[in-house]
């Protein structure tokens, strides 16, 4: 990179976030920097869960089979009161994939692995992230961004994005704080080191009768290390302690009860306390903000690290089209998106907080009493798996969501669901096969189709007919009777589907999708406009 560099889009920050956002853009042929403030990756495992939502964004982008082959699906979690085992959690499900959910368990997996694999992933599509790149300054006008990094070189960009992590720069120097609040009777330390006398067929977690924690879990294809959690009370003058090698050993012994059991070669160690906090915008004119960069919270529920990639997975698409020539207009529904999400997210992972981790009181008895002893239930444990998922997640209030349609199946707004059929000629075949890539999809149930599809279908939209049975009249078919039944779509219904796999439209007027189309996407959009049906 050399001073004076022109882009359409400047990425800050490296993390997950901002590696999605980069493969998003790459796969598109948008050109784009991608800067770390780091001299190098990162190697801590931080987030080290990936929920089924961002599976499926993972496998539109290309790396879900190196997700899998990594990571670890169905730990279990072993829950000790003091030293006595309280409950084994199961953290899968019982019978695998689905109809419409292709990966519904919770894959264990840490995420400076994740980001390798992203950056794998870019390097295949051309990008490179350039590390020892800190974002020092940036002004922005009517037609841009110019952006300083602290080796004095500058960058022009048609917009900004602020993907460096809760203590963002790219935040500080917009002059946006966040809104919420930071407990401070506790601190957490975290560190990956590797432990030896463990059975690593399972995750621990112990609640002291003090009030204390201690949780450690096994990394996948890690060389034997472990992530380690503990909470550490403040001194009286709101000192807390280092996290060292040293003192994870003695609060291992202490809280586990475990004797040959050994810890050593801590790679990363590091301490947190609980924040729930976001911003009030995600847009500051031609700078956005995603991930970390724009909300923090508890790590209960293992939310973190997909919010933000599904930050960058929502923004991607719409910085593209932008760039294409669509309304601007477009990028305001990034915020009215993925600010409810993030609110919802921060509700809840506060209250996953309060309910595991209070010292003392009402809550600390219902948790003892009454939560531990519900979760035993293979019916709680499921429920409470759902709620995590993300798969739920719907934009139902957003301006690119056309309302209307059924009062049962998938509507306007929710996630477009997974289904399993066959080709015209009998070869096995996924919806998410269609949908995979930088285009929209715009599904017809039955015959009736046939003529919408056609004049539809696009540069820009994929056009797939769904069939019960039989022989369809379209180039490309999805047969099989998952798909209506999973739609609830009676014949001559027209679902058209984002890029990031959400349902924009549900008509059977063909008018409707080609005014849709018009409005969002024009100029982009290069098909005609057809008649009724």
């Amino acid at each position: 990179m050399t001073t004076g560099t022109t882009t359409q889009v400047l990425v800050a920050g490296a993390g997950p976030t901002g590696l999605t956002l980069s493969v998003e853009l790459a796969r598109r042929g948008i050109d784009h920097l991608l800067v770390d403030a780091g001299q190098a990756p990162a190697i801590g495992s931080r987030g080290k869960g990936l929920q089924p939502r961002s599976l499926e964004v993972l496998d539109d982008l290309g790396v879900i089979d190196e997700i899998l082959t990594n990571g670890t699906v169905g730990l279990p979690l072993r829950v000790y009161q003091g030293h006595e085992l309280a409950v084994e959690l199961a953290t899968a499900t019982a019978g695998g994939p689905r109809p419409g959910v292709p990966y519904p368990d919770l894959v264990m997996l840490p995420e400076w692995r994740v980001e390798q694999i992203l950056r794998d992933r870019l390097a295949a599509l051309g990008g490179q992230v350039i590390y020892g790149a800190a974002l020092s300054a940036f002004a922005q006008d009517d037609g841009g961004v110019t952006a300083t990094l602290a080796n004095g070189q500058t960058v022009r960009a048609r917009y900004l994005v602020g993907s460096d992590g809760g203590h963002s720069t790219v935040r500080h120097l917009l002059g946006t704080t966040m809104d919420g609040h930071t407990r401070t009777d506790q601190v957490f330390l975290v560190g990956d080191v590797k432990i030896h006398g463990l059975a690593g067929d399972a995750s621990y977690a112990w609640f002291g009768e003090d009030g204390s924690y201690l949780a450690v879990a096994p990394l996948p294809n890690a060389d034997s290390a472990w992530q380690y959690q503990a909470s550490v009370l403040p001194g009286p003058d709101g000192a807390v302690a280092e996290p060292t090698l040293k003192l994870f050993r003695e609060l291992f012994g202490e809280r586990s009860g475990r004797t040959g059991v050994t810890l050593s070669e801590a790679t990363w160690l590091s301490r947190y306390r609980f924040n729930a906090r976001m911003v009030r915008s995600y847009r500051y004119g031609r700078v956005f903000l995603a991930g970390d960069a724009a909300h923090v919270h508890s790590p209960a529920g293992g939310q973190g690290m997909n919010t933000g990639i599904q930050d960058a997975y929502n923004l991607g698409w719409k910085l593209a089209a932008a760039l294409a020539g669509a309304p601007e207009a477009i990028l305001d529904s990034y915020g009215a998106e993925r600010i409810p999400v993030a609110a919802k997210v921060l509700a809840g992972s506060s209250r996953g907080f309060e309910s595991v981790f209070t010292l003392k009181g009402v809550r600390r008895f219902l948790r003892d009493h009454v939560i531990f002893p519900l979760i035993k239930r293979p019916a709680v444990m499921s429920r409470l798996l759902a709620m995590t998922s993300q798969l739920d997640i719907a934009y139902p209030d957003s301006p690119l969501t056309l309302a209307g349609g059924p009062r049962r199946g998938p509507k306007a707004g929710d996630r477009a669901p997974d289904a399993r059929g066959t080709t015209p000629d009998g070869a096995p075949l996924r919806l998410f096969d269609v949908t995979r890539g930088p285009h929209w999809t715009l599904l017809g149930f039955g015959a009736e189709t046939t003529q919408p599809l056609a004049t539809l279908q696009g540069p820009h939209v994929s056009a797939l007919q769904v069939a019960g049975s039989g022989r369809t009249g379209s180039p490309q078919a999805l047969i099989g009777q998952e798909a209506p039944r999973l739609y609830r779509a009676r014949p001559g219904t027209l679902v058209l589907i984002r890029p990031d796999g959400h349902i924009a439209v549900r008509t059977d007027d063909a008018r409707v999708v080609a005014d849709y189309l018009d409005r969002i996407l024009s100029p982009t959009r290069a098909a005609a406009t057809p008649s009724a049906t």
